[in-house]
């Protein structure tokens, strides 16, 4: 893995690699708020632990709370990079897209409930999380549906993944994985791992072509190629539009 981190973007791509000064900065506004907290963090005690001059940081960020939104930002972009990344080298992946498409939400998702950042605001400050849940998608979403967009493309190329919109299904993944994300705590005495288990089969279901689309041979009605599990190729087919708001 790359030792320079790059600043995330909403179409999932990189950008410039981070200034060694804005490295600084976010590292030490991370390590800032896993001591202290979101709202017990300042710009001065970031300066300091930066070793930056507060004029640094102030012309960079208008309050905290703008550096605190960059740095869950960074945070949360890094974990999705790390878990939906394609091998660079070895096999391929032998299975189909669906299949594979799971594990990689619930791999996202147990990695979010690993990540001590995370963990830090959901346990002591989720307030600060709301706004991306019932007022707009940030870029961190944005990403995670765009990455989406294309798993199920994927999966429609090779028959195991229902047809629909890809744009209203990268959508309701990205909802139902953030609800199992920032609500699990209060699923009370049900353990994380147990609700993944949950999670993977209401995905694989939700996304499992209708049998009415399935003929004899387990092919996917449409003629867009083998259902998982039956081993066959995928039919050669024009790719949908991915775009997020299609």
């Amino acid at each position: 893995m790359s030792t320079t981190p790059s600043v995330p973007t909403a179409n999932g791509g990189r950008s410039r690699p981070l200034r060694l000064s804005e490295r600084q900065i976010l590292d030490a506004a991370r390590a800032c708020v896993l001591s202290a907290g979101v709202h017990d963090t300042t710009l001065n005690d970031v300066a300091r632990r930066a070793g930056v001059s507060r004029m640094t940081l102030y012309r960079r960020y208008s309050d905290i709370g703008s550096l605190i939104s960059e740095v869950l930002g960074h945070e949360f972009a890094r974990i999705l990079r790390e878990h939906t990344a394609e091998p660079a080298d070895g096999p391929p992946d032998p299975r189909q897209a669906r299949s594979r498409l799971v594990d990689t939400v619930l791999n996202v998702v147990r990695a979010f409930h690993a990540d001590p950042l995370m963990h830090q605001v959901l346990q002591a400050e989720p307030e600060i999380l709301m706004p991306y849940l019932v007022n707009r998608f940030g870029s961190t979403q944005q990403i995670a549906v765009t990455l989406l967009a294309h798993r199920l493309d994927a999966g429609y190329r090779d028959g195991s993944i229902r047809r629909g919109s890809i744009a209203v299904q990268a959508h309701t993944i990205v909802l139902t994985a953030q609800a199992f994300i920032v609500s699990a705590a209060a699923s009370g005495p049900v353990p994380v791992s147990r609700l993944l288990v949950e999670l993977g089969s209401m995905l694989d279901a939700y996304l499992s072509p209708r049998v009415s689309e399935i003929d004899g041979a387990g092919v996917a009605a449409n003629g867009s190629g083998p259902v998982a599990g039956d081993g066959g190729c995928a039919g050669d087919r024009a790719a949908p539009d991915l775009t997020p708001n299609a």
